[in-house]
């Protein structure tokens, strides 16, 4: 009885642990394929990160592989995110995504192509 109990509690850790990181993996893919974390919180990527090194951490300590397996995966996710928003927080939000940076430039090459139209007349 005390077997089966047991193992019962490792899959409902293993699923919880799946499902977190599951939840996670869309965001993750999102950000790595647009390359933007600029909708991102730094304060949560922060938090998120030493979050997961905590659970990490006290997984190893009390010897538990459903909490130290679904937390590091989510950590490997989340980690270069940090680093993304880290390295590209001073850059200006125009011109970090692409359309936004095309936009821009055709707004500024229509009002310098109007200006020109204008001062030649």
């Amino acid at each position: 009885m005390l077997s089966w109990y047991m193992n019962f509690v490792a899959i409902v850790g293993f699923g919880a642990g799946t499902l977190c990181t599951l939840a996670y993996l869309p965001q993750a893919l999102h950000s790595f394929r647009t390359k933007s974390v600029r909708d991102l919180s730094l304060s949560m990527l922060l938090s998120l990160n030493v979050g997961l090194l905590l659970w990490v951490a006290y997984g190893v300590l009390i010897r538990s592989l459903p909490l130290i397996l679904p937390n590091a995966i989510t950590f490997f996710l989340a980690f270069p995110l940090l680093i993304m928003k880290l390295r590209y927080r001073n850059v200006s939000s125009i011109g970090m995504n692409g359309e936004d940076g095309e936009s821009f430039a055709l707004a500024t090459n229509s009002r310098s192509v109007g200006r020109s139209n204008r001062s030649t007349t």
